[in-house]
């Protein structure tokens, strides 16, 4: 059944990077389904995204309580039905921010940015909380 995904998104991608000579939009487009399809992280402009099938109340949950997990210093937070921000600084004084996005009934994106220009690791490492709370 995964093979039988992966084969698709693949043949997806192709077809929409064939579609590129017109517009880079397809481009990206292709990349943000490849990595709804699969499950896996992506980088946008610093920030490791990643989208999850649960609603947005359930991911902003699970996203404060991973934060909580790690013992992650939370300066501020607002949510939403539709989006949400935290903001906060890790133990050795590098900033941090999450931003959780409804993208639909079942589908959060969730983008995490440690520091100026983001720390893979550490993004990594909350996003595998927050998929282990939901």
């Amino acid at each position: 059944m995964v093979k039988r995904r992966l084969q698709l998104v693949a043949l997806l991608c192709c077809f929409l990077i064939g579609l590129s000579a017109c517009s880079r939009k397809w481009v990206v487009i292709g990349a943000a389904a490849a990595a709804v399809g699969t499950g896996a992280y992506y980088y946008v402009k610093g920030d490791l995204k990643r989208n999850y099938e649960a609603p947005m109340d359930k991911t902003w949950d699970a996203t404060v309580k991973a934060l909580e997990a790690l013992q992650i210093n939370v300066e501020s937070k607002q949510n939403d039905a539709l989006t949400g921000v935290i903001n906060g600084k890790l133990a050795d004084g590098k900033s941090y921010t999450v931003n959780v996005k409804r993208l639909g009934e079942n589908l959060t994106e969730v983008g995490i940015r440690v520091g100026t220009f983001g720390d893979r690791e550490r993004a990594e490492a909350i996003h595998d909380k927050i998929l282990s709370n939901l």
